[in-house]
């Protein structure tokens, strides 16, 4: 199997020293692995990673329409300067398992920046399904039509973009005012959401090079992003409070470059931290982009997690690795997995509580106010493999 065989799109990206064969859930490696895909080595020994068992327990999850129209927003004023220094460390923090239907296996994909909503993705016998949490409450939305769908993104009013699969062709869609609906443009698929309703994203075959493009709304015509001279493909995956928008630009085969398209149309290459190979994004909060230096050697690959401050050009490196992503809060403090689920606070590491015996998480929502993050478990066990149950976790 290679990087651009179809079924890579349930692949977990490789940490940097696999334990034992993990069991992450599709829709994380969807987004890991379109970004990583053109990479053509492995490091560190062994790559084996596993994909997520879809068997599920009995349960049915209603199919009417979301029960809320989304609020208009207004659009966010833009960032100019990064944030302030870190709040103090987080405090009384509990963890929660989200509702699911009856449905014992079930994860949360993405989160807004108030921590209201949750997007994820139920496992029933007859598939998988879509779903959406408000304030902790399992909301009867339809289902994304095809086959590994999952959502992406979410904003504050609850519209969520993601994508699933026809066959071999992805494609994108909008979950908004109780409808899901396809984003035009063809086969391709949007990977983040801003609370102006900007929607950001790729087109083309996911296995091959693919062109950085946005909605303006859920029902625009897609506008393909400038490439700079030299570089002929990029993904883009992410989007700031001030319209930023942040993904990766390609001269060919390998991995890219982190690349910056500014609202005012300009754009510019991201510098690398001192001595890595490449700088791998993940989210990006109030002036700060969260990621990883990735650096390679003969046989070895290794990471480091930074942030980066879009106004001043600086890395700071973090005071702990978080594998596979780092989510950073307005007030500074970054959510991810150490050895378990952790917030960074400046130079203090405050592990979060873990739910029941569970040992492995996946950390894949965190509100601007740093005090509610979300995700999942995936352990293995006697009885199941691949035991994901949907988490909330709560600070002060």
């Amino acid at each position: 199997m290679t990087e651009d065989d179809p079924a890579v799109r349930i692949l977990r990206t490789m940490p940097d020293e696999p334990p034992l064969p993990s069991t992450v859930d599709v829709e994380r490696t969807m987004a890991e692995g379109r970004r990583r895909r053109r990479t053509r080595r492995w490091s560190g020994g062994v790559a084996l990673v596993a994909v997520t068992a879809v068997a599920a327990g009995g349960g049915t999850l209603a199919t009417a329409a979301l029960r809320d129209e989304p609020a208009p927003v207004k659009p966010v004023p833009p960032v100019t300067v990064a944030s302030k220094a870190p709040a103090p460390v987080p405090k009384n923090c509990k963890v929660t398992l989200l509702p699911s239907g009856g449905i014992k296996k079930a994860l949360v994909t993405a989160g807004d920046p108030t921590g209201r909503y949750f997007a994820g993705r139920v496992y029933p016998p007859s598939g998988v399904h879509t779903v959406l949490w408000k304030d902790g409450v399992l909301q009867p939305v339809p289902k994304m039509p095809g086959d590994d769908a999952g959502f992406r993104a979410i904003n504050s009013s609850g519209v969520a973009v993601g994508s699933s699969f026809e066959g071999d062709q992805q494609y994108g869609y909008v979950l908004e005012g109780g409808t899901v609906t396809r984003l035009k443009g063809g086969p391709g698929a949007p990977s983040a959401i801003d609370d102006s309703g900007l929607i950001v994203g790729s087109l083309g075959d996911p296995s091959m090079e693919g062109t950085p493009v946005k909605w303006a709304s859920s029902r625009a015509t897609p506008e393909k992003l400038k490439l700079p001279s030299g570089y002929p493909h990029a993904d883009a995956n992410l989007i700031g409070e001030d319209g930023t928008i942040v993904g990766a630009v390609y001269q060919g085969v390998g991995e890219g470059t982190t690349y910056l398209w500014r609202p005012d149309g300009t754009g510019r290459l991201l510098p690398r931290p001192k001595g890595a190979d490449y700088f791998w994004t993940d989210t990006i909060s109030n002036g700060w982009l969260y990621g990883r230096a990735v650096y390679d050697s003969d046989r070895t690959r290794d990471f480091t997690s930074y942030r980066y401050s879009i106004a001043t050009g600086k890395y700071e490196k973090l005071a702990t690795e978080l594998s596979p992503s780092a989510y950073g809060a307005e007030n500074g403090w970054v959510a991810g997995v150490a050895v378990g689920p952790v917030i960074i606070a400046g130079k203090k590491v405050v592990d979060l509580p873990r739910y029941q015996k569970m040992r492995e998480y996946m950390i894949t929502a965190y509100s601007a106010d740093g005090k509610t993050a979300a995700g999942y478990s995936y352990d293995n066990t006697d009885s199941e493999v691949a035991a994901n149950r949907p988490l909330k976790w709560t600070c002060r």
